[in-house]
């Protein structure tokens, strides 16, 4: 997987990434040392996100997801500790939806164990797009999908080889 906040053109149908579009719009007389900052503000501003709506995000997704007879069994068998579990995943969002930078764990090396199957990343995405289309805006949704349908995209590729 690439790094959390690496950014990339577009997404997997070609659409360009917000993420781009800030890149490409953002005045050329900020520094670079601010840059981050300053695309961390953009996101911010135009999709709504924060911390607290991340963290409700991810607590409503995985609530979905318990429930879900494919993948509750997984997330039962796998998460000892909901808390941290929550907390970990609202550092991942935060990092590559919001440039917070805080999650440094391989995605790759904890999803090995899952014995996941490319049905389990199809129906994570669209639980996860159920959720977004609940809580979240539109700009936020098509923001967050793309990021996750990339991260689902790779993931799945080195996971569960043809």
């Amino acid at each position: 997987m690439t790094h959390p906040t690496a950014i990339q053109d577009t997404g997997p149908e070609g659409e360009q990434s917000l993420f781009r579009h800030l890149l490409d719009t953002a005045p050329g007389s900020i520094e670079p040392a601010d840059r981050r900052s300053e695309l961390a503000r953009q996101l911010r501003e135009q999709t709504g996100l924060d911390e607290a709506a991340l963290e409700h995000l991810v607590r409503r997704f995985y609530a979905r997801a318990q429930l879900d007879p494919d993948l509750g069994p997984i997330f039962r068998a796998h998460v000892t500790d909901w808390d941290l579990h929550y907390a970990r995943m609202t550092d991942f969002w935060a990092s590559v939806g919001l440039l917070a930078g805080r999650y440094h764990r391989n995605a790759l090396q904890a999803h090995r164990p899952l014995a996941l199957q490319p049905a389990h990343f199809a129906r994570w995405l669209e639980l996860f797009d159920q959720t977004l289309q609940e809580e979240v805006s539109p700009q936020a949704r098509q923001h967050l999908m793309t990021i996750a349908q990339r991260i689902a995209a790779t993931l799945r590729s080195r996971l569960c080889p043809a």
